[in-house]
């Protein structure tokens, strides 16, 4: 969907105030909504209000990032894949935005709630595939792609600032949402690879309890286990004083005036380095959100009673341990009788190179931008495309995927939905291991 192509514009009135879209008639689109101020290394501050009419007819900022500072190899996979399209972005550190798509004269319709990935350094919230999707609102539902603080600026010293915007826009949303014609009762929350572990932790923080009726997690669903858990504060230290003293401060004043381009390439340089272990280059032990470490608060059962939809791709990034966080999070919540999990294998291989179901390639078929793609894709792709867009508007609509074939994992039972475009059946765990070993041992893809 090409934006600048519409004419047409709508206006709402909303809690913040008058805000000003684009819609064709049957879609509306607001985009670059700011639904938090934030300061460097403090939590996000909601947008109660602004100033006049707020112009959400055009893409909004992001959060700093690679690309803000460097520019990106066009050959790089992931690059060619999902930015090389020719869409400008900007970038601030002053605040997050949020993009809305619903059906024209919405009503109490529920809502779908997306985070992206990008391993806690990366992303957007318009970048292909998954911006600014129209799928969903044409199933009668509505649609948001939220952003929040990356990398130094979300991680340091285990504060997480980015899964507190998360919070933050999940509140604004609540509370805003019903102007869009979205019923705040029904949100469902779906995220993808670090949006997914992010999501995983959002799901462990019980003040989000009234505000989340389901969650539905990509490549990254589950608790990361004990041998890869995230470190406290006090265990970090060590890597922040490292950027500190790279930057050649002392002072947590002085990190939060110091330029940030200085800030994010001694960051950046450090993470690469001896330094950069996955323990600080995740979201940390914070004390609040992420109140100790996730499998043992998986354990204690701290987690959100709410329907789960989880999925992996068989040649995803760490693929065994994709695997394992998947079904110990469903194992867990069965045993301990909590409403269900369903699971699926994403292992359609993909035309147009070598590569199979990388990591992300069920992003094309989730969101419906596949003929935006550079890949040829085939009818079959689309027909599968319809099945997975189904089964996410079914989860959101009343916490099933709506096929009678597809139950959820129990703790026998761990048959996962097979999407590859030729079966409809399940997956059973022989089968998935199998594929996911190939990937780890033989085959592994662009990650």
């Amino acid at each position: 969907m090409d934006r600048t192509k519409i004419t047409q514009h709508i206006t709402l009135d909303t809690g913040c105030g008058p805000i000003e879209g684009l819609t064709d008639g049957a879609v509306s689109y607001f985009t670059g909504i700011p639904y938090a101020s934030t300061a460097r290394m403090e939590k996000p501050v909601q947008t109660r209000s602004w100033e006049g009419t707020l112009d959400a007819t055009k893409t909004g900022a992001d959060a700093l990032q690679f690309m803000t500072y460097r520019k990106e190899d066009p050959e790089e996979f992931y690059h060619k894949e999902f930015r090389s399209y020719g869409k400008k972005v900007t970038f601030t550190e002053d605040y997050v935005t949020l993009d809305i798509v619903t059906p024209a004269r919405a009503k109490d319709l529920p809502v779908l709630v997306f985070i992206h990935g990008g391993g806690y350094e990366t992303g957007t919230v318009e970048e292909l595939p998954y911006g600014v999707s129209t799928v969903y609102a044409k199933r009668g539902i509505i649609y948001v792609s939220i952003g929040y603080r990356l990398n130094v600026f979300s991680l340091y010293n285990s504060e997480n600032f980015g899964l507190f915007d998360l919070v933050c826009g999940i509140h604004w949303i609540y509370e805003n949402i019903a102007s869009f014609g979205g019923d705040p009762g029904r949100i469902t929350l779906m995220g993808q690879s670090a949006g997914a572990m992010s999501l995983s932790c959002l799901c462990m923080y019980p003040d989000l309890a009234p505000y989340v009726k389901g969650a539905i997690m990509m490549s990254g669903g589950g608790a990361i286990p004990n041998m890869a858990r995230p470190y406290n504060r006090e265990e970090a230290s060590f890597f922040w004083d490292k950027i500190k003293a790279d930057c050649g401060i002392t002072s947590e004043e002085e990190l939060k005036t110091i330029d940030p381009q200085v800030l994010w390439e001694n960051w950046y340089a450090e993470s690469r380095g001896s330094l950069g272990k996955l323990n600080v280059k995740q979201a940390g032990i914070d004390g609040t959100i992420v109140a100790k470490e996730p499998e043992k608060m998986l354990e204690e059962g701290r987690v959100l009673d709410i329907p789960y939809m989880i999925g992996i791709c068989s040649q995803d990034f760490m693929p065994l341990v994709l695997y394992y966080m998947l079904r110990k999070w469903s194992r867990t919540l069965y045993k301990k009788g909590r409403k269900p999990v369903y699971g699926y294998f994403f292992d359609r291989s993909l035309p147009g190179d070598d590569y199979t179901a990388w990591h992300a390639a069920d992003l094309w078929y989730m969101f419906g931008h596949m003929e935006e793609c550079w890949r040829p894709f085939e009818q079959t792709d689309f027909d599968l495309a319809e099945e997975m867009q189904d089964a996410v508007a079914s989860f959101v609509k009343d916490g099933t995927p709506g096929d009678p074939a597809w139950p959820p994992m129990t703790d026998k039972k761990h048959g996962m939905r097979l999407y590859d475009g030729q079966s409809k059946g399940l997956a059973q765990p022989g089968y998935c291991i199998r594929k996911l070993a190939h990937t780890m041992f033989r085959a592994p893809g662009p990650l």
